[in-house]
């Protein structure tokens, strides 16, 4: 049953996990999902993307996107990061089935300076939030739609990894503690550390064995603590 995979390391692939889960179970998605790219890292390779194969960041998004409405709850929010190069396949997609949505932006406060040949570096990274019904907000009236907030120093456990600070703080503007936070795209498991510290109970999936060995440890660790 799908219940015996909360607050598990799933190794499987999204698609197959969501087909077991019933409409409007999850409280609140956060994700990012695959570009369609390879991002080597570095300063030096900001713009040498390759690629991967059999991936096609539209057919995901075109996927995913209506599978993530069906499993929100009734009244539930959705934090969806996103690249610039696939915004004419994304923006399409969010508006088709949620209507509404609002861009926000991770200001990087704390981003490099490296290879001469990049001219403009790149401080930021988008994401989408999107509402289904009334969800919780606990995020006041001072909440912005640029957050300005440090990057990982470096990505040690994934070439895309996201900090812990700006995962909770989607869970804590969307969340109350016990409820099912739900991360198709696990990757490292810093959304499922973020709901372990904050008192939230997780469910989601990650292909890669390796990235589901480092999820294993980095919970075991928050366990440990």
């Amino acid at each position: 049953m799908w219940q015996d995979k909360i607050n598990k390391i799933n190794q499987q692939d999204c698609l197959e996990l969501m087909k077991e889960m019933p409409d409007g179970c999850v409280d609140l998605c956060v994700t990012d999902p695959p570009y369609g790219v390879n991002y080597e890292g570095g300063a030096v390779n900001e713009f040498k993307r390759e690629k991967l194969v059999n991936d096609d960041s539209a057919s995901i998004y075109e996927k995913i996107i209506p599978e993530i409405y069906r499993v929100m709850a009734k009244d539930s929010a959705a934090y969806i990061f996103y690249a610039t190069s696939c915004e004419h396949d994304v923006f399409p997609m969010i508006k088709k089935v949620f209507g509404k949505y609002q861009q926000l932006i991770w200001f990087k406060t704390n981003t490099g300076f490296g290879a001469p040949a990049a001219h403009y570096h790149f401080d930021y990274e988008p994401f989408i939030f999107v509402r289904k019904g009334s969800p919780v907000w606990n995020g006041g009236g001072t909440k912005r739609s640029i957050w300005p907030m440090k990057k990982n120093p470096i990505n040690e456990l994934h070439p895309t990894q996201k900090p812990l600070w700006l995962i909770q703080e989607m869970i804590q503007n969307s969340s109350d503690k016990g409820m099912l936070i739900f991360d198709p795209f696990m990757g490292s498991w810093t959304t499922a550390r973020a709901c372990m510290e904050m008192e939230r109970n997780f469910i989601g999936a990650e292909l890669s064995a390796d990235y589901c060995e480092i999820g294993k440890q980095r919970l075991r660790q928050q366990v440990l603590l």
